[in-house]
């Protein structure tokens, strides 16, 4: 594993900085259609909730691949762990665990609420005052993704460690591996993260995901796909298949990455041994979620195209 980190590690720059590149273009585009009035729904405000969420992460993204991965050289330097590159780290961090925990709660929020719709089939007449729930569902877990990033920044230090080899200080952010002297904030941290942040909205976002594409087959069986003409049955099965595909991107990005988490809390050293020569790789699938959205859109939407 460490041989494989270290080899990954000279890709990873390159390959981060294209896909977030694209990422970013391409989450502006999705923000820009979705919002347009003709496509403000209820789903359609939570998509635009994650695209602003997967923007935020890309954007932070690009200067810390740029520094840490292209600039500079996989040895660790003064210049490269210099103090406000260190601050910058902390922060950048905290933000993408924030926006990352938004987007996969949204992931969960959709994929009910499209349940929902599917299960009941029910025409929607109060449309404004749904976008407004909505709107107002985006805003709070945005603000409980915050809350539960708080133990993360308590816990997020940084030391000054003295290089004699370059014969200058370089400042590293603490460890997060869990020893005998680990804080209670520490522990805590290891577990509210792990278990609300990614045991759950993966377990629940399984489920629901499940449960639609189990709704859809049971009506294609019936025949009706939808209550309604059969241009708009076509359009709500095109769009709940493309849900879908964004429900099973955020399984296969997410559940590995939750095991891993899981694993460093209950295992000694896995943090060390494991969890750090793959985090670069993991980073690498996390990003590739977050920009391969708006491809999805396109294939699988007309009304986005």
């Amino acid at each position: 594993l460490q041989s494989f980190g270290e080899c990954y590690w000279y890709v990873h720059g390159y390959y981060s900085l294209i896909v977030c590149l694209f990422g970013v273009i391409t989450n502006f585009i999705n923000i820009a259609v979705l919002t347009k009035k003709s496509m403000r729904t209820p789903i359609n405000c939570i998509l635009t909730g994650i695209a602003i969420a997967d923007l935020v992460t890309m954007l932070s993204y690009i200067p810390f691949a740029i520094h840490f991965y292209i600039a500079n050289d996989i040895k660790a330097t003064p210049s490269k762990y210099s103090f406000s590159w260190s601050v910058f780290m902390a922060i950048h961090v905290n933000l993408t665990l924030t926006t990352h925990t938004v987007s996969i709660w949204l992931g969960v929020i959709m994929a009910i609420m499209r349940w929902v719709f599917v299960r009941n089939a029910t025409p929607n007449n109060r449309k404004n005052s749904e976008n407004r729930s909505a709107i107002i569902i985006i805003v709070m877990t945005y603000i409980g993704s915050a809350i539960l990033i708080i133990p993360n920044c308590f816990v997020t230090g940084i030391h000054e460690e003295f290089s004699e080899e370059h014969n200058g200080s370089m400042y590293r952010l603490n460890s997060l591996s869990l020893t005998n002297e680990t804080s209670s904030m520490a522990i805590l941290n290891f577990w509210v993260y792990p278990v609300f942040g990614k045991i759950i909205p993966c377990v629940l976002i399984s489920i629901f995901g499940g449960f639609l594409l189990h709704t859809l087959r049971e009506s294609d069986r019936r025949g009706s796909r939808l209550k309604g003409d059969n241009h708009k049955c076509h359009a709500h099965r095109r769009t709940t298949l493309m849900l879908l595909a964004v429900i099973v991107m955020y399984i296969i990005s997410e559940v590995p990455q939750s095991i891993l988490v899981v694993l460093c809390a209950c295992v000694q050293g896995f943090f060390v041994d494991v969890y750090l020569p793959l985090s670069d790789l993991i980073d690498a699938i996390a990003l590739i979620n977050s920009a391969i959205n708006f491809v999805m859109y396109c294939t699988m939407s007309q009304q986005f195209r």
